[in-house]
């Protein structure tokens, strides 16, 4: 079974294993979003093996989370895979890439 694991050092939030519609669960959006509450800014996908729309969704819900709570969130360590799904979605110009 896929897995994805979410780290916090410092203000940073890290990924690892697979952020997909069978790894974004319920408890995973509640524990990412209690996290993003301990003043984390950048989220990094160095980690991400795999990425589908339901990891997308799930950044794009924690940018808009983040937007609620006045937190400049950026993504660093873009998976190619995202990039090209965000880009055939259509939703590119809405992350905070650097």
């Amino acid at each position: 079974m896929p897995i994805i694991k979410i780290t916090q050092q410092t203000s940073q939030l890290i990924l690892a294993g697979e952020l997909t519609r069978k790894t974004v669960t319920k408890s995973f959006e509640k524990k990412s979003r209690q996290l993003l509450s301990n003043h984390i800014n950048t989220l990094s996908l160095a980690a991400v093996s795999k990425v589908d729309t339901a990891g997308l969704a799930w950044l794009l819900m924690m940018l808009e989370q983040a937007n609620r709570q006045a937190i400049a969130l950026q993504f660093i360590d873009i998976p190619q895979e995202l990039t090209k799904l965000a880009k055939l979605s259509a939703v590119d110009s809405f992350l905070p890439i650097n």
